[in-house]
């Protein structure tokens, strides 16, 4: 029997949810939460019959298209996502790992529905881990990773360690790689993905790592988990009269220089991000590296105020001290207007087919700014004429009606 075919968000469905006009988080942030249903695969006679009950509401978002300047309104269930995301894997296998992927969306999306609704944040470190570890294989999941590896499109010397990797574990295809690392990732606890880590970087250079790496995943995808785990997360707030945009690759985006990432970001509404941020801007070491300035101040970093378990640590602490239940207080950093333009500059620089936003107001003013700076800051340089006058013509309309 051929397998029904299904629609795989990259980007969660209960955070797209908030980029509806139908949907004001301050009044519905417990509806959208109980209807998060991002990877949960559902038998379509119990589907129809839970439907029998109650008419679900349709959730529609505004979506760019750039391959022909379009802006049209998507449902929701059919946007930011692929049609049979794990082709020629075994229906058990993506049964299994959507099942996982569930419970890890889950426990995230409940500290992502406290930041909505203006309650005290708190994480475990075993929490926090557990939502680092989300974050990082949603992004690694997203169409534009994934099309990495089915267009093979990658450097020279990291495509002879995959060729490498790939003859390890007798690997007959490229694009099975990007399975085979996903899966890894999904099943292995996040402790023993850093010991396997800590196996490589404790001996070796980078340039021999790449070259002689023989483990359970590409190495590559390896050191960008282990850096990923090992930044600190801050909570961002878009200040009043601005918004936060959404892209095909806005899960995960980054600002660097010279491949070191500075700031992740992780968009969960337009008022809000979770952002990754490099652990040497928290350590004071950041500055000692030769690279150029980030486009965003200290001013936007905090570290969280921590309560340890068993008490305040010794001078010479070491692992051993913490645990798995000590508590990470974490506060929303206001972010000027001037700075959430920069995130969604990035966004719009580093898009290849979508965007959407939730205001018309917002994105213009965003449009606006990435015309005046992409010059000088970014790279694609792209020309969103088209959607500026769209956007104009929109504003007209409220204006005057």
């Amino acid at each position: 029997m051929t397998p029904q075919s299904q629609f795989h968000h990259y980007i969660p469905r209960f955070i797209l949810k908030t980029f509806a006009d139908n949907v004001t988080l301050a009044t519905n942030t417990e509806f959208i939460a109980k209807d998060s249903t991002v990877f949960k695969a559902t038998d379509p006679d119990v589907q129809s019959k839970n439907n029998s009950h109650r008419q679900q509401p349709d959730y529609y978002i505004n979506l760019y298209r750039a391959n022909d300047h379009s802006t049209v309104l998507s449902d929701i269930k059919r946007s930011y996502g692929l049609d049979d995301m794990y082709r020629d894997v075994t229906m058990d296998d993506c049964m299994k790992f959507e099942k996982l992927l569930a419970e890890m969306e889950n426990a995230s999306s409940t500290f992502i529905r406290s930041i909505w609704a203006g309650k005290d944040l708190a994480l475990t470190r075993s929490q926090l881990s557990d939502m680092k570890k989300f974050l990082a294989i949603m992004m690694y999941r997203a169409e534009h990773r994934r099309s990495q590896y089915y267009d093979e499109s990658f450097d020279m010397m990291t495509m002879l360690s995959i060729r490498k990797h790939m003859a390890n574990k007798r690997i007959e295809r490229v694009q099975d790689v990007w399975f085979d690392n996903l899966k890894w990732l999904i099943e292995t606890p996040t402790k023993d993905i850093m010991e396997e880590y800590f196996k490589i970087t404790e001996t070796r250079d980078p340039m021999a790592i790449l070259h002689e790496y023989n483990g359970p995943i590409h190495v590559v995808e390896l050191m960008d988990f282990a850096h990923m785990a090992s930044n600190y997360v801050c909570i961002w707030e878009a200040e009043e009269g601005s918004e936060f945009i959404l892209s095909e690759g806005c899960f995960g985006a980054f600002e660097g220089h010279m491949g070191i990432c500075f700031h992740n970001f992780f968009v969960v509404s337009p008022r809000y991000a979770i952002v990754l941020v490099n652990r040497h801007y928290m350590r004071g070491t950041m500055g000692m590296m030769g690279l150029r300035k980030s486009f965003f101040g200290e001013e936007l970093h905090a570290n969280p105020e921590t309560i340890y378990k068993n008490g305040p640590l010794p001078t010479n602490f070491t692992e051993s001290d913490f645990s798995q239940d000590d508590v990470f207080k974490y506060r929303r950093i206001i972010v000027p207007k001037r700075d959430v333009y920069k995130v969604n500059g990035i966004f719009l620089d580093a898009r290849t087919k979508y965007l959407t936003y939730k205001s018309s107001v917002c994105m213009f003013k965003s449009l606006r700014y990435y015309d005046k700076v992409k010059e000088t800051m970014f790279h694609t340089h792209y020309d969103y004429s088209i959607l500026k006058r769209k956007l104009f013509a929109d504003m007209n309309r409220t204006h005057s009606s």
